[in-house]
């Protein structure tokens, strides 16, 4: 009787987490419709929109479906990281604090600055990069169709940001994940 209860309790959740996600997918699509009507598909702002309301919906589905993120593509390398510094990743760092980024979206109860919460520190830079990740390929959807109609303004402003809001933060967050991978073996070792 309890097997079928816990079955039947996994069903419904796994229905709730699809009729969330499905809301999610429909919202997404129609704040982008709308958009796409206020501001021309070519246009910068559309652009710029497109790719914050998509960071939004990556945001939401991440919390819904909690992703395990556990596969070795998470693994990082001190050369991959003096590839992302020179590529100007700590620089990116260095404006995303200048304009007051990080302090906005820093969540204290992921890392409140001790070393009891670089773990999660750690976890939550898998989660942005997945996300980022993930985000870099879909626009390279409406790229692709931008230059199939010879667009060649839409697919600038919207590949130019695809870099400097997906690449950027995926380096910034694997480099960031090597330097806590680094302090939590010390903080381990001890």
């Amino acid at each position: 009787m309890a097997e079928r209860s816990s079955t039947a309790a996994r069903g419904t959740t796994r229905t709730a987490r699809g009729l969330g996600v499905a809301a999610i997918l429909i919202g997404t699509a129609a704040v982008l419709g709308i958009l796409m009507r206020l501001f021309a598909f070519r246009s910068a702002i559309f652009a710029f929109e497109l790719h914050f309301t998509l960071m939004g919906a990556a945001a939401l589905l991440d919390t819904l479906l909690a992703p395990a993120l556990d596969s070795r593509r998470f693994d990082v390398s001190e050369r991959e990281v003096r590839v992302y510094r020179a590529l100007g990743a700590l620089v990116f760092m260095r404006v995303l604090r200048a304009i007051g980024w990080t302090a906005a979206l820093r969540d204290r109860s992921v890392f409140d600055g001790t070393r009891a919460t670089l773990a999660g520190y750690e976890r939550a830079t898998r989660h942005g990069e997945n996300a980022h990740a993930w985000l870099f390929v879909l626009v390279l959807a409406p790229i692709a169709w931008a230059a199939a109609h010879g667009w060649w303004d839409a697919v600038f402003w919207m590949g130019s940001m695809n870099v400097l809001f997906h690449v950027y933060p995926v380096m910034l967050q694997r480099s960031q994940r090597a330097r806590l991978r680094r302090l939590i073996g010390r903080a381990g070792s001890r």
